[in-house]
């Protein structure tokens, strides 16, 4: 088994070595997914055997911020996707809209210019002809607005909670950074390098990977659902989902409690006004302003307003405390990490059918419940029904997955249970998990991977999975599981590599 916390601390801190070598071949009858370690972030690069040539396929490419040397560590994968590739990948796939899964084409732009990319593959929540998704992103937009300036007046009101509002709000990028430093210009970058993306809608018939015989690209998620895609986390028994208390009237309720201590009542339009006394404990004809309350000896005297003369005991500053301007700026962490629940909702879900074999490789991003929960409405062919004899669910496809892309670095809502893991039953599955425990628990405090999750995941791959924050050198020399026959785990071993250093990625290859 990969991912004993000591196996994390034998990395190196210093970013491997620029790579310089020809383009990497498969083997005709293998598939090579490449998982890169550069930190807690994802970024897997798959080789198929081409027709005429092989055929390369990027799916992310970030890094968490806060780690160490991250600049450093983003180019040395760039350069060696570039390498490995020959400057040519015919299918980038950008899954979503975080840091952690696009910050390398900001990091590394200087060598993602000199890469081909043939096709730009995002989900439909990026479509700029679909209403919902221009709906969603302009939502998303003002929230993360709302909850920066929300950040700021925490942070200069010295309160704790501003520190772990603003850690949330790094999954767009760097707070305060340029606008060519943010998720949103590393998006508009790739999307340059193409005539026009391919948009991803669910459901819709497989297509082909270009150049490629025998593989099919089935399209799961993101949901065309707006109430799917706000489901975000488990119950405990993992079946339903429980919403986060505020609904979106109170979402905009707070957005424009925080316009008006910028914008006087009187200039805001009507839906603001509205919006804005939704947010109100009581009616606003009751209200009284800090600078009224300072004037009255009343509030001066309990309630710590500065007052000239000073005041003397049992009337002091300390009482402060029983002030409450700032306390509900405080329900900004829970609105911010509902905001980033729902980006990872908009994840573009694949599953990489191999039909010689009828193998499936399954890489959802970062798809939480909502997402994973609509991919049981889905069967292929087109009008076809679950029953009917040629009918391919999202069910079949869970069944043969022999490969799966752990979700959200192994978090506790991004594997569903009885509709996800429990439906893997291929004898043949391996679990690749892009995660960094140490900068995960460490850091930003975060359940990474989720303890019971990944004893699930033991027992499925009868201990086949393979951590980025393991060497594969660590891996190699583990005892053999208790889940597995030694000959299985042996054949397993065989085909994991590493690059020379065994620092940069950890390849694992599978037979077509």
């Amino acid at each position: 088994m990969v991912g004993k916390t000591k196996s994390a601390s034998k990395k190196s801190s210093t970013p491997p070595a620029r790579p310089s070598r020809q383009p990497a071949t498969p083997k005709a009858d293998e598939i090579a997914v490449r998982m890169y370690r550069q930190g807690l972030g994802d970024c897997f690069l798959l080789t198929f055997p081409g027709r005429e040539r092989p055929v390369y396929m990027l799916i992310d490419c970030g890094l968490m911020l806060g780690t160490e040397k991250q600049l450093e560590k983003m180019q040395a994968v760039a350069e060696d996707i570039r390498a490995t590739t020959g400057g040519r990948l015919d299918v980038v796939i950008a899954t979503h809209e975080h840091w952690d899964h696009l910050s390398g084409f900001i990091q590394a732009k200087e060598v993602f210019e000199k890469i081909e990319i043939g096709e730009l593959w995002l989900a439909w929540t990026e479509d700029p002809d679909n209403e919902l998704a221009q709906k969603l992103r302009r939502e998303r937009k003002a929230a993360f607005a709302a909850l920066q300036r929300a950040a700021s007046r925490l942070q200069a009101a010295g309160s704790p909670k501003a520190s772990a509002l603003m850690n949330l709000l790094e999954f767009a990028g760097p707070l305060g950074a340029k606008p060519s430093a943010t998720t949103e210009a590393a998006l508009a970058f790739i999307r340059t390098r193409v005539d026009r993306p391919r948009f991803c809608y669910p459901g819709r018939e497989p297509f082909s990977l270009p150049g490629v015989d025998g593989v099919h690209i089935y399209v799961l998620g993101p949901p065309e659902n707006e109430q799917l895609l706000k489901k975000g986390d488990p119950t405990k028994r993992g079946k339903e989902v429980y919403e986060l208390t505020f609904a979106t009237e109170f979402t905009r309720a707070f957005i424009a409690a925080l316009d008006t201590a910028e914008e006087p009542f009187e200039n805001l339009t009507i839906d603001q006004r509205r919006d804005y006394e939704l947010s109100l404990p009581f009616d606003r004809s009751l209200q009284l302003s800090i600078e009224a309350a300072k004037q009255e000896a009343f509030f001066r005297n309990r309630y710590g307003f500065p007052s000239d003369p000073p005041m003397v005991p049992p009337y002091a500053d300390e009482l402060s405390w029983r002030r409450i301007d700032t306390d509900w700026l405080e329900m900004a962490g829970s609105l911010a990490l509902k905001l980033d629940n729902d980006t990872n909702n908009t994840c573009l879900a694949i599953a990489i059918e191999l039909t010689a074999t009828g193998k499936v490789l399954l890489f959802p991003g970062d798809a939480q419940v909502g997402n994973w929960l609509s991919w049981a409405d889905l069967c292929w062919p087109k009008d076809a029904k679950p029953e009917d004899s040629n009918a391919i669910t999202a069910a079949h496809l869970l069944a043969r997955t022999v490969l799966y892309k752990v979700g959200h670095h192994a978090s506790h809502n991004a594997t569903l249970r009885e509709k996800g893991l429990e439906l893997m039953i291929s004898g043949e599955l391996v679990a690749l998990i892009p995660v960094d425990e140490d900068i995960a628990r460490n850091k930003k405090h975060w359940d990474m991977p989720f303890p019971a999750l990944l004893k699930r995941l033991e027992q499925k791959t009868k201990g086949r999975i393979i951590r980025a924050d393991c060497t594969v050198s660590d891996l190699k020399k583990s005892p053999n599981p208790n889940h597995i026959s030694p000959a299985e785990w042996n054949a397993f071993l065989d085909k994991i590599s590493a690059d020379q250093n065994d620092e940069l990625y950890v390849e694992y290859r599978i037979s077509v």
